[in-house]
């Protein structure tokens, strides 16, 4: 046999050698790969196994393919009941057309699926849950499954009920003495057959701004008890929001002579709404600018068209917010702080605002940048 012949035998050996040795590799690849699947699929069952929410996943179809014990603890279904019926028998008929149009929005746009809603026990009774579930998606983005989760809160939903019917209460009783306590200062003030002191009318005028504070209070109070129990209800007709503005502005002018409030109009359009509801709104904007800005004096209303919508704004060179302030400031009871210290008020202005702005089909905004002002918007549909 020749030399050549020799190597040629010889580098056809090594090449088959390497493929029998990268078969090989990929054989334990397989295998290892599948360890660590079997290994995930049980760590992942048994930590869903035991925690006290209840625990689901999906297929991209939607299809449920797994639910851990705490749901057949709960439901007292059977593995084939539930996956003949899911979740159609379980949760509250009132809650379940929602629920299905929100879960069906997610599987068509990989959003995060969040909703509360009212889920049947074991034992026929219907409590309240957080559900929330994520996409799992691999490198290239694209979705393998749903990881769901449904936490009870039905106590703390309970819980903020009776704070809210306390406050709706005690904001009621609350309200007749106050009216009545600004009467009879008023006729005080007002009472001519004696000379009232200098020093007693410094006081009337002292005691009368501090229970318009205390009735804005109330005032609040009581909207928000509304909003919780779905009664924040008033009467829409169209209005100038030029007029509108304009109004807000002059007022703004008398209550904070300190500050420039400066009104750029443009031409005038028409929305539907109440003018009380939408210059509480306005009004509280205003004054959290004027709150937020205590160097800079200058308060600027605007309103432009925007396709069928108007902006609205409110701009103010103050302090500004941070990212985190941003995702918190239209929260119930949240109070910027300022230098270490929370500002006055209950913090419930912007919630009120964003539901009253709400009520009228329209959004409430925000931008701003830490010690370069803030600018609040609502944007409102224009009558066609």
């Amino acid at each position: 046999m020749s030399a050549q012949n020799t190597q040629d035998q010889l580098l056809a050996e090594i090449k088959e050698l390497k493929i029998q040795l990268k078969e090989a590799h990929d054989t334990l690849e397989a295998i290892h790969s599948g360890k660590e699947i079997s290994v995930s699929q049980e760590h992942f069952t048994l930590l869903a196994n035991n925690i006290p929410q209840i625990t689901w996943t999906n297929l991209p179809s939607g299809q449920f393919n797994f639910f851990n014990k705490r749901w057949y603890d709960y439901t007292g279904l059977s593995f084939d009941a539930t996956f003949e019926g899911s979740w159609g028998h379980i949760i509250h008929p009132d809650d379940l057309l929602l629920t299905g149009e929100k879960f069906n929005q997610s599987m068509k746009t990989g959003e995060v699926f969040e909703i509360e809603n009212r889920c049947k026990r074991n034992d026929g009774i219907y409590r309240w849950h957080l559900n929330r579930s994520i996409p799992f998606k691999n490198e290239n983005n694209e979705i393998l499954f749903w990881i769901g989760t449904a936490t009870d809160i039905d106590d703390q939903r309970k819980s903020i009920e009776k704070k809210d019917e306390f406050i709706g209460i005690a904001s009621h009783e609350l309200k007749t003495p106050l009216t009545s306590l600004k009467a009879y200062l008023q006729l005080i003030s007002n009472y001519k057959k004696e000379v009232i002191p200098g020093q007693v009318k410094t006081f009337i005028v002292k005691a009368e701004s501090s229970i318009s504070k205390l009735q804005a209070l109330v005032n609040d109070l009581l909207d928000v008890s509304k909003i919780q129990t779905g009664k924040l209800d008033f009467n829409q007709a169209p209005l100038s929001v030029k007029e509108l503005i304009a109004g807000c502005a002059e007022n703004a002018g008398y209550m904070f002579p300190d500050y420039n409030i400066i009104f750029n109009a443009a031409a005038d359009v028409s929305v539907k709404g109440n003018t009380e509801r939408l210059e509480q709104v306005l009004m509280n904007l205003i004054n959290n600018a004027v709150k937020y800005s205590p160097l800079h004096k200058d308060i600027i209303l605007s309103f432009v068209k925007e396709g069928n919508q108007v902006r609205i704004s409110v701009t103010d060179y103050g302090i500004g917010l941070s990212t985190s302030q941003l995702d918190k400031i239209f929260e119930r009871f949240y109070r910027v702080e300022v230098k270490n210290r929370m500002a006055g008020g209950l913090g419930m202005g912007l919630y009120i605002s964003m539901e009253i702005i709400k009520n009228h089909k329209g959004t409430i905004g925000v931008q701003s940048r830490i010690n370069k002002g803030s600018t609040f918007y609502i944007l409102l549909p224009l009558l066609s």
